[in-house]
């Protein structure tokens, strides 16, 4: 079997591999470990990232989030290691493995990460020692102490193998952990695992071509272990891991990371540690498949697997093995028109039956909806002004945000839900319409390729939202779309009528569709682009909504510590009496710019930096209607939205303006409503 060299192992020639013999600090020996002994010869070594692989993988992927919503054993969208109950299922070999790092055929040999930094040049440094109570460590070590094989995978970035490998990350196979052990990394502890790979019969895909088959485990002398002594000084056990000879890798020991008295300089691997295989155990086997069919357990014939968690799970595409995540509203495709990578062109797609989800099941209520809705407001949010009568059935709730703005909630109820063509009848028609929803990658993300966690569609003038996509004109638009924008444009006109400021009709609608469990974090909808006011209309599952201060002026500050220019003081602000203060001072002379500056960040230092708590609280059920409208309440504040059940929709419109868009897109934003189309609140 090739072994391949790599980066940051050292290996000796044949010759000096011969005639070097075993070193090792004074100790007692354990077992039949010959002193004598010399390391066996080491064979030829491969630096060339271009030398291609013998095979393909069983999976694969081009993005992290691809990759971890098709394989249940790897969810670790950052970070190399997934480890989930104190195991560790899963395992991504890419750009840093560390130091003495190893990879062939059969054998891997890494760092095990967490509780690293970069420094000046890039290079990863522990921040602190690692041990047993690391929980990758001791994830690590449960995997091998139960028996859980773990599921590696290698990402393209990664140089120890030295072979040019087919896509961004690749699936390799089941593995299991034989070893954790401790090696000094600058002035830290750092652990170290050796993986052997679960099935030693079959010629890895990873392997170089043209190389033989493995040899039958009958000749390997499976479970021969290497050289193991007990250290004289901890009376501890640690085998030799390398060539130079043997040392204590006990942590605690006086004697640790030494060889011969001193600490070693450089360091390869003892050739009896690497070539070791251990017992095949019939009874160790996955708790999971390394390469899972989620379609074949899905009965489309069920009516309540539709939008249920796992039916938007990823899937492995059946014909080129690619991981690839539910990005439509009905199904897979592999080759998606958005988010494709360059030269692919698998034609594979699965389109689900979509049973449309009855009212009943996504409403608590004993019966669908009340007939006037009692409210209770926790005292530790914002109360709002309660209107029962000038919008009547609707109840009128308005939260106002002095100098900012205000939200106004349209409180629904059984009589207006039941109404021919009212949010009853569009919940079911909306998912019986074909609207074009999908999911799309979000634009600022930590993780390239992540996407959002709703399925959307936009109509009317474009909204940046939608990223690269063409919005859809209204003369596109289904009925449903036009009446559910009738209501909308109904609510925006109440909800500005009386402030003050004109009343600028919504020329854009966005749909989004809400599975099981999906939800959208705090975020705001503050685009240049966007006029002052914006309109919900809430079908389906009842949804929490959450409004909060934005971090810089809640804390006065950006997270990097980074003082506001202007900072508008708003009222529940962190040091809200000193900073309007200060702001005082400075407006009437009294202070210097440095001097306010200064003071601004003495002040900041005194209090914990941290995030706003929401102060409005909103419950909306089905045919609730909310105005948010103000041209600072999305400059200032942020809202998220967190739906229960399993089904929901929001449509949301707003005004563009114009002279944001170009000329050619105006008239995706005109349209003109039927009668029916228009609302008059009833």
């Amino acid at each position: 079997m090739p072994m391949v060299a790599k980066r940051g192992v050292r290996r000796p020639t044949a010759a000096k591999a011969k005639a070097k013999a075993i070193r090792a600090t004074p100790a007692s020996r354990v077992g039949k470990a010959n002193p004598e002994a010399t390391a066996p010869e080491i064979p030829a070594t491969v630096h060339d990232a271009q030398v291609i692989v013998h095979g393909a993988p069983p999976a694969w992927a081009e993005t992290r989030p691809d990759l971890c919503d098709a394989l249940p054993w790897f969810r670790a969208v950052q970070g190399g290691s997934y480890n989930r109950d104190g195991f560790c299922w899963g395992f991504l070999l890419d750009a840093d493995c560390g130091d003495r790092s190893y990879i062939d055929d059969e054998i891997v040999i890494t760092r095990i990460g967490g509780g690293c930094t970069k420094d000046s040049e890039g290079n990863l440094v522990l921040l602190k020692d690692q041990d047993g109570d690391t929980n990758m460590v001791s994830s690590i070590i449960n995997s091998k102490e139960f028996n859980v094989p773990v599921g590696l995978i290698i990402g393209d970035r990664n140089t120890v193998l030295g072979r040019k490998l087919p896509h961004r990350y690749n699936v390799m196979a089941y593995f299991r952990v034989t070893d954790v052990w401790y090696e000094k990394v600058g002035k830290r502890t750092g652990a170290k695992v050796r993986f052997e790979k679960l099935d030693l019969e079959c010629l890895s895909w990873w392997a170089m071509p043209g190389s033989p088959p493995p040899e039958p485990l009958s000749k390997r002398q499976c479970g021969t272990t290497p050289e193991t002594i007990q250290c004289s000084a901890c009376m501890k056990t640690s085998r030799r891991v390398y060539n130079e000879g043997w040392m204590c890798l006990q942590p605690s020991c006086k004697n640790f990371w030494t060889m011969e008295g001193s600490h070693p300089n450089s360091l390869t691997f003892y050739s009896g540690f690497l070539s070791f295989r251990m017992v095949t155990e019939p009874t160790m086997l996955p708790q999971y498949s390394l390469v899972p069919n989620l379609l074949a357990t899905i009965d489309e014939d069920d009516t309540d697997v539709s939008t249920i968690r796992i039916a938007w799970k990823g899937i492995v595409c059946p014909q080129c093995n690619k991981c690839i995540a539910r990005r439509f509203w009905k199904g897979w495709k592999c080759t998606d028109d958005i988010a494709c990578v360059q030269g692919e062109s698998c034609t594979f797609q699965k389109t689900m039956k979509m049973h449309p989800v009855s009212l009943r099941s996504v409403i608590d209520d004993f019966e669908l909806g009340p007939i006037k809705r009692c409210l209770f407001f926790d005292p530790k949010f914002a109360r709002p002004e309660i209107d029962d009568r000038s919008l009547y059935p609707y109840r009128k709730l308005t939260y106002r945000i002095p100098e900012v703005g205000s939200i106004t909630h349209f409180v629904s109820n059984r009589d207006i839900n039941s109404r021919e063509n009212g949010p009853n009848d569009l919940f079911k028609q909306l998912q019986l319409t074909d609207l074009g929803l999908r999911r799309y990658p979000l634009q600022q993300s930590v993780v390239a390729g992540t996407l959002t966690a709703h399925f959307a569609v936009n109509y009317g003038m474009p909204y940046k939202y939608i990223v690269s996509v063409d919005s859809k004109g209204f003369d596109e638009a289904a009925d449903e779309i036009l009446r559910a924008l009738g209501r909308l444009t109904w609510a925006t006109d109440k909800a500005v009528t009386g402030s003050g400021d004109e009343f600028l009709p919504p020329n854009e609608l966005l749909t989004l569709g809400y599975f099981d469990e999906m939800k959208i974090g705090y975020h705001d909808d503050g685009e240049s682009s966007l006029g002052p006011t914006i309109s919900t209309l809430s079908l389906g599952a009842k949804a929490t909504m959450l409004i909060r201060m934005k971090y810089k002026y809640f804390n006065g500050c950006s997270k990097a510590k980074k003082l506001l220019d202007d900072d508008p003081v708003l009222p529940g602000c962190q040091l809200e009496d000193q900073r309007r203060e200060l702001k005082r001072q400075l407006n009437r002379g009294a202070i210097t710019r440095k001097e306010y500056e200064r003071r601004r960040q003495e002040g900041s230092k005194k209090c914990r930096a941290t995030e706003a708590s929401p102060f409005i609280k909103m419950e909306l059920h089905h045919g609730d209607l909310v105005v948010m409208h103000g041209e600072n309440l999305q400059k200032y504040y942020e809202h998220s939205v967190i739906p229960e059940k399993k089904l929901r929709f929001a449509l949301t419109a707003r005004y563009i303006k114009p002279d944001q868009v170009d000329k050619s897109e105006w008239k995706k934003g005109e349209f003109s409503l039927t009668p029916d189309q228009i609302y008059d609140g009833k």
